[in-house]
């Protein structure tokens, strides 16, 4: 392993696609809404998350750290799903692999903000 922060950011990007898998899981396996709200319903749970694709893919600090606010949103529906008897396994996945994205953008941020600016100072 080349340094921890690489971790993180492999860490980072794993907790994001879990997440982003069990909400398509949430959607179109386990919990199907009608076809009316279908559109409505995967705007509302997946569109958020496209928002920060780009800036993780390119492993940005920034937008690690924004984006680790954003997971909070998941952990919420996460818990909220994990409350239904029916819908208690992909509401403790979603909740697993929000939590997993929280931490690891939030570490990953930290360690790159720091090692940024530790460069800049030798310049």
């Amino acid at each position: 392993m080349k340094s921890p922060i690489t971790f993180f950011r492999w860490l980072t990007q794993a907790g994001y696609f879990s997440l982003l898998a069990s909400l398509y899981l949430l959607l179109f396996v386990f919990n199907k809404p009608e076809p009316q709200i279908m559109l409505p319903a995967l705007v509302m749970l997946v569109g958020p998350l496209m928002f920060p694709l780009k800036g993780l893919l390119a492993a940005r600090a920034y937008t690690h750290a924004w984006a680790a606010y954003l997971a909070l949103y998941y952990f919420c529906i996460g818990i909220w799903y994990a409350a239904v008897e029916e819908d208690r396994v992909i509401g403790l996945l979603i909740t697993f692999s929000s939590i997993l994205f929280f931490v690891s953008a939030v570490i990953f941020a930290r360690l790159r903000g720091k090692a940024d600016k530790a460069e800049e100072n030798k310049e």
